[in-house]
């Protein structure tokens, strides 16, 4: 799955912004799920675990921001 716009990361105060990649979601432990999002480059990227719901909630805010 590809998407298109930026991806911004913020850590510490900082804040940088790469370019689109690619979202992987996989399944964790149990009711867990990883969502994995990374930069065209794989210069950066963000990995969160997030449960059954709060994926739910993320694609229907993505989706509607469409």
């Amino acid at each position: 799955m590809k998407w298109t716009g930026n991806l911004t990361l913020k850590m510490d105060e900082k804040e940088d912004t790469y370019g689109p990649g690619s979202i992987e979601v996989e399944r964790y432990a149990g009711e867990f799920f990883k969502l994995k999002l990374t930069d065209v480059d794989n210069r950066a990227g963000a990995t969160a675990q997030l449960n059954k719901d709060e994926l739910k909630t993320l694609i229907n805010e993505l989706t509607q921001s469409l």
